[in-house]
């Protein structure tokens, strides 16, 4: 069981005199931003110094910080056991456990940006309950925190917990619901998703496509480029473009990757689709596919001139960013923060979305979609798509390809003239 760490001066008279303000909200002691000042992301400092770290709204941050600043000045006069703080049945200790457990099943995951933001999104419920244990939950506690989020935040955390649910409920600990609330399945009690908004950002043409690809090399983005070039090929989302190492990804001919999202959502959890998919493994091969096979080259020549990246996405990087605390295994390696960012600035420098709102200028995930658009101008089935996409839907195929230019068809039958009863 954790220590309780009591310091009846937290707390800290230093964090007392001061009043930090974001967004016209002051930050209760001890409340901080984290350290790249991230809109939705925090820390806690904790008695001993430590920072506990999490993703939320900015209120229910100053929520949480309250609550936790309350927990600690009581300390000293409450024991571990009676404290949900850090008692057995904690939600914090039993979400360190689950993070900890998961990482021992797959090492893999300490390596992946996705995973640190899963964890945050934990890490942040705990924070947001601190004051109750497993035990009390109830369905409707749930859903009215789960009602808080956007139908985006909704489903970027659904999978994960519905394993931490799992791992809760096997271990007898929610005695409270009859079923793990994001199950799939609709014969058991679970939270209600929010619908999907309405698409904002505007489909990405061909012409402008290639509009910024040549802003992106006048303003010295070869990286830019390469990733667009990719990503028009492949259909590749930026992450796994971002994540593609030389010896992981490329082996001779072959172009292999293992597809983020789908390993996110399907690996060891095949509820998630009735038990009928596998995550996607995509390969290609690059005597086939002669357009990937000039872009990783012109990669490889650019990797060699960048201190010999790792990484096939690579770009010297400036000062400004070198000092930055950011986990890298190569220095001039590519973030998928940095390459939207790229991609933002090339783009807006053609100054073809003036007077668009920024929000629904297309960004660089809209390549994928115009990918989508030109494999069925090349004559591909939905199928075939889908398959490269790594969609387990048809339908999320779909809506990738609605949106697009008009698509007309053509009417082969013809009305004959003898069977109108009359004459125009």
């Amino acid at each position: 069981m954790p220590k309780l760490i009591t310091q009846p001066a937290h707390p800290s008279t230093a964090d007392m005199g001061k009043i930090r303000i974001v967004d016209g909200h002051a930050l209760p002691p001890n409340l901080y931003q984290n350290q790249r000042k991230e809109p939705g992301k925090w820390r806690y400092k904790r008695p001993d110094g430590s920072y506990y770290a999490f993703a939320a709204s900015i209120s229910e941050a100053i929520e949480a910080a309250k609550g936790l600043n309350a927990q600690f000045a009581a300390g000293s006069n409450v024991t571990p056991a009676a404290n949900p703080q850090y008692g057995r049945l904690s939600i914090r200790r039993h979400a360190e456990d689950f993070i900890s457990e998961r990482e021992k099943r797959e090492p893999t995951l300490a390596s992946k940006t996705s995973w640190d933001n899963r964890k945050a999104y934990l890490r942040s419920f705990a924070a947001l309950n601190a004051g109750k244990s497993v035990s009390q939950l109830t369905l409707l506690d749930i859903q009215q925190w789960w009602d808080k989020l956007t139908g985006n935040a909704q489903r970027s955390r659904r999978a994960e917990f519905r394993r931490f649910f799992n791992h809760l409920i096997a271990r007898n600990l929610c005695p409270k619901m009859d079923a793990n609330p994001f199950s799939s399945s609709d014969a058991v009690p679970r939270v209600e998703m929010s619908a999907r908004p309405a698409k904002m950002r505007l489909r990405l043409t061909l012409e402008n496509y290639w509009h910024i690809y040549n802003k992106a090399g006048e303003l010295g983005y070869e990286f830019v480029q390469i990733a667009m070039g990719i990503a028009l090929v492949t259909t590749l989302r930026r992450g796994d473009i971002c994540d593609l190492t030389w010896d992981n990804n490329i082996t001779g001919t072959l172009l292999r990757k293992q597809i983020n999202k789908s390993h996110a959502q399907l690996s060891g959890n095949y509820e998630f689709t009735g038990g009928k998919a596998a995550p996607a493994n995509l390969c290609w091969n690059m005597d086939q596919h002669q357009l990937l096979r000039k872009l990783i080259n012109r990669a490889r020549e650019l990797a060699m001139k960048n201190g010999r990246c790792t990484h096939v996405i690579s770009h010297k990087l400036e000062k400004r960013y070198k000092r930055k605390k950011v986990e890298r295994e190569h220095h001039y390696q590519i973030l998928p923060d940095y390459l939207t960012r790229a991609f933002a600035e090339a783009r807006d420098a053609t100054e073809i979305y003036n007077g668009i709102p920024t929000a629904a200028r297309p960004g660089l995930h809209e390549v994928r979609a115009l990918s989508s658009d030109l494999y069925r101008k090349a004559g591909y089935t939905t199928g075939e798509i889908q398959q490269l996409m790594a969609h387990t839907d048809e339908k999320i195929t779909e809506g990738y390809l609605a949106g697009h230019e008009t698509q007309w068809t053509d009417i082969a039958i013809a009305m004959p003239d003898q069977v109108i009863g009359g004459a125009f």
